[in-house]
């Protein structure tokens, strides 16, 4: 470079470095100011445009879930008691019937005779202690030196998937080995034998008799099947949790009881209804975002920064068309509680819903999800606006496209700045290393013009001498 602006005004203190920077600045204002104010508009459709995604996926999470199936296989249990408990799997059919005169199965509970501590050896020799329960045989194999926790241990090794033994202290100087049948029912009942010739302590096999053998094995809960009736008809099963009379339905026994447990499995009309709110929230959301991106408010100064663009008024448009749409047959979402108020508002009344929706449970399920075939030939509701919807937010959908454009029109921007800001700098270069050169020549001129000038004044002042 021929000179520096700073350098500019040395000698004729006229073009100076002020005069550089306020053309600069004016070529700026016309040339990199406007495409900086359109890198930044179009920085804020980007953001717009993520923000309006993200809305759009939501709402269409609410969509999806009214236009699925699933949603109105979801069962609602009512009659449930402290006795009796029913819960029922998606999809079984809608029914009522009653539980009463409740017996729980038991499991089998055994205690041995008392031992002085935990440590006190269980037999004089070897053998085998053998245990049974639901069937199985175990056998426990025992010395001399085995202690009863010794015992309690190897019984559990062998035997825990089907009986848990445990110590118990019950006073002093007396310690118990208690046998627990892990599953419940009458086939549970545990029975111990020793084996022949063998030396176990008898207190741990023996039958317990207050008379004759006060010492013995005595049983704590008897094993034993379930009990109840079912429409009144008597049932018994090895277990409290019964799933083999109804598919899909589990009944808990949970006391004995006398009283009668009046069960009604219905459609769960509660999650449909919570999910019709969560749908009218996500639409207010959405089409409220839409609302200020695509209008001017000339009062309050604010311009949408999607104002004009067709493709973005157009979802509001046509979402607002299918939510406030009538089907062939008469019915809309007005009738089921959703209401549209002037202002563009979407409220929800679950009462109404709830009224409606039971009226005719079945028809009301196609028309909210119903996919059309020979039969019928009218989608559901939101089976329409599931399409819709994938229509905007799918793979190469409209937001996709959208997306796309946006982020190819900043980078064009982008590169149309600094090719801009290129040029501008290259020619306030040029014109700085020539302003350079014209205030030297302005400089020498000024000192030539000095010196002719003192000249002239000599010449002057020695005439008039």
């Amino acid at each position: 470079m021929a000179g520096t602006i700073s350098s500019l005004g040395i000698g004729s203190n006229v073009l100076t470095s002020d005069v550089i920077d306020k053309l600069k600045a004016a070529d700026t204002a016309g040339m990199i100011t406007p495409i900086t104010n359109k890198i930044t508009l179009q920085q804020q459709k980007g953001q717009a445009l993520t923000l309006l995604n993200s809305l759009l996926s939501t709402f269409k999470s609410s969509v999806d879930a009214l236009g699925n199936d699933t949603l109105y296989q979801s069962r609602s249990v009512s009659g449930n008691t402290s006795n009796v408990s029913v819960s029922a799997a998606s999809g079984v059919s809608v029914q009522s019937f009653n539980i009463s005169n409740t017996q729980l199965a038991l499991n089998d509970v055994k205690e041995s005779g008392a031992f002085s501590s935990t440590s006190t050896t269980v037999a004089t020799g070897s053998g085998t202690l053998t245990l049974t329960s639901g069937g199985i045989s175990y056998g426990v194999a025992y010395t001399s030196s085995m202690t009863l926790d010794e015992l309690k241990d190897a019984i559990n090794a062998q035997a825990g998937s089907k009986i848990k033994a445990s110590t118990l202290q019950v006073g002093t100087n007396d310690y118990r080995l208690v046998l627990r049948s892990a599953d419940t029912g009458a086939a549970q009942a545990i029975t111990l034998s020793d084996s022949s010739g063998g030396t176990l302590d008898t207190k741990l096999y023996s039958t317990y008799d207050a008379t004759t053998n006060p010492t013995g094995v005595q049983s704590i809960q008897t094993a034993q099947d379930a009990s109840f009736k079912y429409n009144g008809i008597t049932l018994t099963r090895s277990s409290n949790t019964i799933t083999d009379i109804i598919t899909g339905v589990t009944v808990n026994l949970l006391a004995d009881s006398t009283s009668t447990a009046n069960i009604a499995i219905t459609q769960d009309v509660a999650a449909v209804s919570s999910e019709m709110t969560n749908l009218v929230q996500s639409y207010n959301t959405l089409t409220g975002q839409l609302r200020d991106m695509t209008t001017t408010d000339v009062a309050a100064g604010k311009v949408g920064v999607f104002n004009g663009d067709s493709s973005i008024n157009a979802i509001s448009r046509e979402v607002t068309r299918l939510m406030t749409s009538m089907d062939s047959n008469g019915n809309s979402l007005a009738q089921y509680g959703i209401d549209l108020n002037e202002s563009g508002t979407m409220s929800f009344n679950s009462a109404t819903f709830t009224t409606k929706y039971n009226t005719d449970v079945a028809a009301s399920n196609d028309f909210f999800s119903n996919v059309a075939d020979d039969t019928n030939k009218v989608d559901g509701v939101f089976t329409r606006l599931g399409t819709l919807m994938t229509r905007y937010t799918g793979s190469g959908g409209v937001m996709s496209n959208l997306t796309s454009g946006s982020d190819a029109a900043l980078k064009s921007l982008n590169a149309n700045k600094t090719r801009a800001q290129a040029l501008l700098d290259a020619r306030y270069e040029a014109m700085t290393a020539r302003f350079v050169q014209y205030d030297s020549i302005i400089s020498k001129l000024n000192n030539q013009f000095s010196s002719l000038s003192q000249q002239i004044s000599m010449a002057v002042n020695g005439t008039s001498n």
